[in-house]
């Protein structure tokens, strides 16, 4: 007989012995003796799991995830397929609040901004991951601190995977050094010799553009790293006398915003900032056509490649910390959660990304995940992790976008590599972070746990210091406008903010 034969006839007998036992009906004192319907036959072997595909909703990158190395490590390392879309580079938390409200069907989201997170997790939008990070989250445990976890905690339940930052200043002045020379001015030092170069590279033409040479550009933003540190304001909040004040209230802010409106009012500073995306100030500095831009570092290689192509023979670097007029100077240190990462409560899948989640922070996934393959995409000497080339850059260089929760005591180690993926961006990385620790300023509130009021005003007031700050530098900077930017201020609850964020510092 054919293995098909046997087969068939097989099964026929089966269907005839559940027919014969179906007729009997009523009790049956040896039921207890025939196997469980569920039970597979002898010999055979169960089933593999079926797990669904997920859907995440990401930061923006330049590259799509779902075709990107990582994504498929992934699948590989964790058994889930996942299927990404991105928030866009310009106002992602407009875009992912206008989704939260309208209803998702993601099964895991990035948030960048903590405290959009906290808004939704207060308003019920999100799934409580407690229960499941104790049942299956074994690494998570293991890799994110409870400190970490606090962080991402309200009202005793944990609602996201809190994904730490390497504590750094992430932004600077990028100056085209080969203009410096061109109009014969040496890197500035203080506020006063920046204004100088600047009318020099507006005057002298040092990109062969005539008129239309752009001193210094910048996206629309009322605060710029560097120069808001040579007035003594640290971002949009600052331990002034042991209390936390904001930007609003800083004793310096006019002259701060004075200054600017001096480079506004003399053409220095780019006449259409107000209304540039930072892809449009990238393209004006990397196309030539101006001297001076406000950027992060971690953009650099970008810039760096469209330099390349478009002007081979310039030079750039971050401008040191540059002195005010009462000799202050410094950064701000970013630091406290890259993102936090939900699960929305609309999600069916919730026990399967925690699951995945777990198993990208088993510790050897986590740094195959982060930097690759040793001898591949990078080496290690003297302890040191070194990038290989183009490897590292191909397969990893995105690799951190696709980063949920990190491996808290090794990650930094690992980052070696990260910054080291491009030589121009390392070494403007060591430029504004290889500073005396006396000029650089962390974030007061880059590590606060929940705060209902600033949770829920946190956007709309940081909306209004920017506006206004703008409108000033365009309009005419006046004690009236910075006394309405401090009434619009207090007017979107911004005095019950400030009660409620120092009652938590003093005691913290």
């Amino acid at each position: 007989m054919s293995r098909k034969q046997w087969l068939v006839a097989t099964i026929v007998l089966m269907l005839s012995f559940t027919t014969v036992l179906a007729a009997c009906g009523g009790k049956n004192e040896n039921a207890g003796n025939k196997p469980s319907a569920s039970a597979p036959p002898a010999g055979s072997e169960a089933a593999p799991e079926v797990k669904p595909t997920l859907k995440g909703l990401r930061n923006y990158m330049q590259e799509d995830y779902n075709t990107y190395p990582v994504n498929q490590y992934v699948e590989e390392k964790t058994g889930y397929k996942v299927k990404n879309d991105m928030l866009p580079q310009e106002k992602p938390s407009d875009k992912l609040n206008l989704i939260m409200a309208s209803g998702t069907d993601y099964d895991f989201i990035d948030a960048m901004n903590k405290q959009d997170f906290f808004n939704f997790a207060q308003n019920g939008a999100l799934t409580d991951l407690t229960p499941l990070i104790e049942q299956f989250g074994p690494n998570i445990k293991q890799a994110i601190s409870q400190e970490s976890l606090a962080g991402a905690t309200v009202d005793g339940k944990i609602y996201g995977i809190p994904t730490l930052n390497v504590s750094y200043v992430s932004s600077g002045l990028l100056i085209r050094t080969d203009w410096l020379e061109k109009v014969g001015k040496e890197m500035p030092t203080t506020l006063d010799e920046f204004m100088d170069v600047l009318k020099a590279f507006k005057e002298k033409d040092p990109g062969g553009n005539g008129k239309n040479n752009i001193p210094f550009t910048m996206d629309s933003s009322g605060l710029i790293d560097n120069i808001m540190g040579a007035f003594g304001i640290y971002g949009h909040w600052n331990e002034i006398d042991g209390k936390i004040e904001n930007v609003s209230s800083h004793p310096e802010l006019k002259n701060y915003t004075v200054f600017i409106r001096s480079l506004y009012e003399q053409g220095l500073l780019d006449k259409e900032f107000a209304t540039n995306k930072s892809a449009t100030s990238a393209e004006k500095f990397t196309s030539g056509r101006a001297g001076v831009l406000w950027t992060r570092w971690s953009s650099i290689p970008g810039y760096d490649e469209a330099l390349k192509k478009n002007v081979p023979d310039a030079a750039y670097q971050f401008i040191p910390p540059m002195k005010g007029p009462n000799g202050l100077s410094g950064f701000t240190i970013v630091g406290g959660f890259n993102k936090i990462t939900f699960v929305p409560k609309s999600s069916k899948h919730a026990e399967d990304v925690v699951k995945m989640i777990n198993a990208l922070l088993e510790p050897e996934v986590f740094k195959g995940l982060f930097i690759g393959e040793e001898g591949v995409d990078y080496k290690v000497e003297n302890g040191n992790y070194i990038p290989i080339e183009p490897s590292f850059a191909n397969t990893r260089g995105q690799a951190s976008n696709f980063v949920i929760g990190m491996d808290e005591a090794n990650f930094v180690t690992y980052w070696q590599a990260r910054l080291q993926k491009n030589k121009p961006m390392f070494d403007n990385f060591q430029i504004v972070n290889n500073i005396p620790k006396e000029q650089t300023h962390q974030d007061p509130l880059a590590f606060s746990p929940f705060l209902p009021k600033y949770s829920a005003s946190s956007a709309k007031l940081g909306t209004t210091v920017n506006d206004y700050l703008i409108k000033m530098i365009v309009d005419g900077v006046t004690d009236d406008g910075i006394a309405s930017l401090q009434k619009a201020w207090n007017s979107a609850g911004g005095e019950e903010v400030v009660q409620e964020i120092n009652a938590w510092y003093v005691n913290k």
